[in-house]
């Protein structure tokens, strides 16, 4: 099989001449997902991915297609995050009947070339499974949860040296179903966390006088969430990065939902919850980044995030049918606020890592 490696084109836009090889890399990758986990809870939208591509001072996206017979059969994005040195992130993509073999080889071969590039030896990916029972099952060292041990994602992986580090559980949220829980689990933890602690919540730009707060919250999703056998560099975040992604993704049409809890006393951010959808607004949500920081657990401030959040999205975004998020296996207790709420489970992810010689 002739395979050529070319550089990927971010396009100034999805209708420019030198596009064609990035919608089909969004329309591949969609496309293997959903063989994957066998839902549609992990589309991308090709805007939205446009956006979060494009360079800026926090971070750079390089990448490479694959072709057989000058057609494109997959790709690779190695994700920089500049406020680190040594890690980064690989995306890869690949066309069905090319998901384990010499393309799935070649491309993560290149993407460590790219990222010796950019002086990166530290790289993680994710694979993603459906949650169907199986006698071959590969266990990551925390001991919590499992992947196929032979489908093709994992034969891919395990091939080109990378360790499985982690399980994370993909959970989801009928946000067209009843808000009983919802309600009552609120109401207990408001009870809980008493008058020290304040929610916050907003839909869309981020308020100046939250930014610098909320952006250090963020940074500590990089230290303070379960990281399995995973190694993980501080990111640093700002005020300004946070404004800044916010004008990224208004460009894209993206809308985000934002909860904090303020710890009154200090004025600091103890809790957050971000909802995030493309332009599509009947399309799955995701949930990205939920966090209780360390010093302000045992108050049931996850409990506040996640509630308020759901609620209010569903009022602000009531066409959007479902939520999707991640969290490691071993993080009983978010996994326990998760299931409490009305998440159920709708697949699972293997984390791996490789560090370069």
């Amino acid at each position: 099989m002739d395979i050529r490696i070319d550089p990927l084109v971010v396009p100034a836009t999805l209708d420019a001449a030198d596009a064609a090889d990035f919608v089909d890399l969004v329309r591949i990758g969609n496309a293997e997902w959903r063989r994957a986990s066998g839902t549609d809870l992990h589309d991308d939208d090709p805007h939205e991915l446009l956006g979060r591509l494009r360079e800026t001072p926090y971070s750079v996206t390089v990448g490479a297609v694959a072709r057989v017979d000058g057609r494109v059969v997959g790709g690779t994005r190695v994700d920089i995050d500049k406020t680190t040195s040594e890690s980064a992130e690989v995306d890869l993509v690949l066309a069905e009947g090319h998901d384990d073999g010499s393309v799935a080889d070649a491309l993560l071969a290149e993407s460590e070339r790219i990222a010796r590039r950019h002086g990166r030896t530290l790289l993680h990916t994710w694979t993603i499974h459906r949650p169907d029972p199986v006698d071959d099952r590969l266990v990551p060292p925390t001991g919590a949860g499992w992947i196929p041990e032979r489908d093709a994602a994992t034969r891919r992986m395990l091939r080109a040296g990378y360790a499985l580090g982690q399980v994370e559980r993909n959970s989801a949220f009928d946000l067209d179903g009843p808000y009983d829980a919802v309600r009552r689990l609120l109401e207990s933890a408001l009870t809980k966390a008493g008058p020290d602690y304040r929610p916050v919540w907003w839909v869309g730009a981020t308020p100046p006088a939250y930014a610098a707060g909320y952006a250090k919250a963020i940074a500590r999703m990089s230290s303070d969430v379960p990281a399995g056998e995973l190694s993980f560099e501080q990111s640093v975040w700002d005020a300004e990065r946070v404004l800044q992604r916010d004008v990224r993704f208004a460009e894209a049409g993206v809308l985000m939902g934002v909860t904090l809890v303020i710890h009154e006393p200090t004025g600091e951010v103890a809790a957050f919850n971000e909802l995030s959808i493309a332009r599509d607004r009947t399309r799955p949500t995701s949930q990205w980044g939920t966090l209780v920081m360390p010093e302000h657990r045992g108050r049931r401030l996850g409990t506040i995030v996640k509630c308020i959040g759901l609620q209010r999205w569903h009022e602000h975004v009531p066409e959007s049918p479902v939520v999707s998020t991640f969290n490691a296996e071993e993080n009983r207790y978010m996994l326990d606020v998760n299931e409490a709420v009305g998440f159920a489970p709708a697949g699972y992810a293997g984390a791996w890592e490789k560090r370069l010689a």
